[in-house]
Order: structure tokens, then sequence, then C-alpha cells
């Protein structure tokens, strides 16, 4: 004979559920830990041997100042519209820089050309705190360089749409296609002069896929990326990104997941599950339901 159910007595299949539940949650959250503490490992490892040097930038904002014992003198010549030219003047050196994003207000200091001109000091601060770089640069046991960064929005060459769609080339459209700019570098060589370098927005990490898999699968040689290419962790590209509207994505090649291994798919998964589990484990049971129901009735 089947012994009567005792009036409040959970069901036993419903007893056993709840037990399968808690411990799945337990074993998802002991692989998520461990899972998790490799990963970390795995991360830290991978950014220790890249060994990558880090540098700290000074905006300057004047338009007369000294570095290495030179005059620097920045003057513009520009219309009513903002168009025209910014001449540099370091020592005897002279540098003539076309207006690429007009501005019709009369900002001042360099402001006005804030959307695509930029004067950086800056030096390797692997290491240091914002706070003690300045302090070293001030005490002058760091020199610094200097470099004047111009964004070029309409460098590149259009590619052609593939609705036959004819764009114009207007400042907001500029902001939009990144892939048309191009970022040159004016240093203030230390001897004097000028060292001048021009280098394409980097292209994103999903393109750069995309053609690796087209490539592997038509048996062709792998894509590389460009040597004109902004390269990530170098000074220039940190140099370039206040000028960004938005910073660019993050390059594949370039993440530290990549040497994640299994811990990756093992943290994840384990993290779905013990989302489930918990919320399997915590929900009332029908009785409960129905005894809830009743008292809100």
């Amino acid at each position: 004979m089947t012994e009567p159910a005792r009036p409040g007595a959970k069901p036993r299949t419903a007893t056993a559920a709840k037990r399968v539940a808690w411990l799945g949650v337990v074993v998802s959250l002991v692989v998520l830990v461990v899972s998790g503490s490799v990963l970390a490992q795995r991360i830290a490892a991978y950014n220790e041997a890249l060994d990558r040097p880090i540098f700290s930038f000074i905006q300057g904002d004047k338009t007369e100042f000294t570095f290495a014992g030179r005059p620097v003198t920045i003057t513009d010549s520009l219309n009513d519209a903002g168009e025209g030219e910014v001449a540099v003047r370091y020592g005897d050196a002279a540098l003539t820089l076309p207006v690429q994003i007009p501005q019709k207000f009369a900002f001042p200091g360099l402001a006005r050309h804030a959307d695509w001109f930029r004067v950086q000091m800056f030096a390797e601060s692997t290491g240091m705190g914002q706070d003690e770089f300045e302090s070293r640069i001030n005490s002058g046991e760091i020199k610094p360089r200097l470099v004047i960064v111009t964004r070029n929005p309409h460098s590149e060459t259009t590619k052609e749409g593939r609705f036959d769609l004819e764009t114009s080339e207007t400042w907001g459209w500029g902001e939009v296609r990144r892939d048309l700019w191009t970022f040159t570098f004016h240093e203030l060589l230390r001897e004097g002069g000028f060292s001048s370098e021009t280098l394409r927005f980097p292209e994103s990490g999903a393109s750069f896929y995309r053609r690796q898999v087209k490539a592997d699968l038509a048996g062709e040689p792998l894509p590389v990326r460009p040597d004109d290419e902004l390269k990530e962790g170098s000074w220039q590209y940190q140099a370039a990104l206040p000028l960004m509207n938005r910073r660019p994505g993050i390059t594949t090649e370039q993440q530290g997941l990549r040497n994640a291994g299994w811990t990756l798919p093992a943290a994840s998964a384990s993290m779905i599950a013990l989302m489930v589990f918990l919320a399997f484990a915590l929900a009332p049971s029908r009785e409960q339901l129905e005894h809830r129901v009743q008292r809100a009735a």
C-alpha cells in the first residue's frame, strides 16, 4: 500500500529536483571559479610577455611656447568660414598645414582646430602614474618629445558603393567614414626641424578576419596588416586617439583572450549554467504558488 501524503509534505520529485538544482549550482560555481582564475592568470601572462611600452601625453593649448630651446609659434590664416591654413614655425623650420575641418567660430588658442589638430608632449611612462610622470617632466629627469597630430578625414579614395550611390564629401560624412581617415604626425626634433609620417586608420578586426577567412578558403596567402596603418600600442596610435570621435575596436590579433584556451568557453558555459541552476533552485514550488494565490484571493 502507498503511504498517504501528509498535509504540507512536498512531493519527492520536487525535493529531488531541488537537490539536483543545488548540486548544479555548486558544481557550476566551482568550475566558474577555477576557469575564471586560470583565465585571469593566462591574460596576465600574455600581457607580461607582450612587454608593450606605455606612453603618457600632455595636451598643449598655447600658440607660442619654447621646446628644446627653440621658439614655437602657431598662427592662422583663415577666412570667415574658418577655411585656410595653419602655419607652424619651430626655430628656423616652417610647416604649413591646410585646415582639414573648418570652424567658423574663433575659439581661443588651439580650440578652433581641436577636431583635426593637436599639439602633444609625450614620453614613455611605463610603471608610472600621471603625477609622477609630470613631476619627472618638470624636473628635467625625462626629456619629452613633441608632436603635432592632424586628422585628415578625406585622405583615402572612397570605395565604390554597392547601390551606385554617390556620397557628398561633407564634414558629417567624413566623420562617419573612418576608413577614409589618415593621421599625419609632425614631430619636432630636438636637433631642429620636423619629422613627418602619415598613417591610415586601422582596419577593424572583424573586417581583417573576414579577409583572412576568404583568402584561406580560396587557398591564397593570408593577408597581413599594411605597414602604413596605425598599430595598436604604438605612440602614434595613442596620440591619434584624442582626435577620434570613437576609438577603433581592439584588433582581434592583439587580444589577450587569444591566450585563453579552454578557460574562456569553460567560464562562459559555467556562468550560464550557474544562472540556470540557481533559477531552478530558488524557484517556488507549486504548493507555495498555490498558497500565495489563495492568500491573495
